[in-house]
């Protein structure tokens, strides 16, 4: 069976965009995002919501030909394009390459995408299928980076839990930053 991982960065105060959904309040240094690049190419599929999956458009779209693009962000745009992923949308989304709308009812979806033999799928969401697949028990590992700044407001990761997610902490590392990665899995 497969492994369902989620990973996503968080303030300090617990928001992973601010109450427009933005993510600039992150800008990664090269050790957070060689460690992202490193899931990202480990990962057999991607399970992405729909809002997120906009959000990355910005690796489809970068031209990793141009000799002024980092390294690292060329790694991970190769990495992206790279990994089939499926989307879960309630509307039928601009989808770009080697992407495909998750049909049907979520949880049974991941449920049959985690049932085969492979490598981790990495799934990259927001609070609501955050909780909605968490609550199925269906995500193994949650990684969580933690960055050193205080939004004060915004989108809170665990706002759409119904109730408490029992963890266990197995990992933890701190990047060059300050910023702190906590590896859990549910109890």
């Amino acid at each position: 069976m497969r492994r369902l991982a989620f990973y996503i960065i968080l303030t300090a105060d617990g928001m992973y965009a601010d109450p427009d959904g933005g993510l600039d309040h992150y800008d990664p240094a090269e050790d957070e995002h060689r460690f992202a690049n490193q899931l990202l190419a480990d990962a057999g599929a991607a399970v992405m919501g729909r809002k997120m999956y906009d959000v990355m458009s910005y690796w489809d779209e970068l031209d990793v030909d141009d000799p002024a693009t980092p390294d690292v962000e060329r790694e991970f745009a190769l990495a992206w394009r790279a990994t089939p992923k499926h989307v879960v949308s309630r509307g039928q989304p601009a989808l770009r390459a080697n992407a495909t709308v998750l049909e049907g009812d979520v949880v049974e979806a991941v449920r049959a995408l985690k049932a085969g033999d492979g490598p981790d799928i990495q799934l990259g969401c927001g609070a609501d299928l955050f909780a909605t697949l968490a609550e199925a028990g269906l995500i193994d590992d949650i990684r969580v980076l933690v960055i050193p700044r205080a939004l004060g407001q915004g989108k809170a990761l665990f706002g759409s839990l119904h109730g408490p997610l029992r963890l266990r902490l197995t990992g933890t590392r701190l990047f060059d930053a300050g910023t702190v990665l906590m590896e859990y899995v549910p109890e």
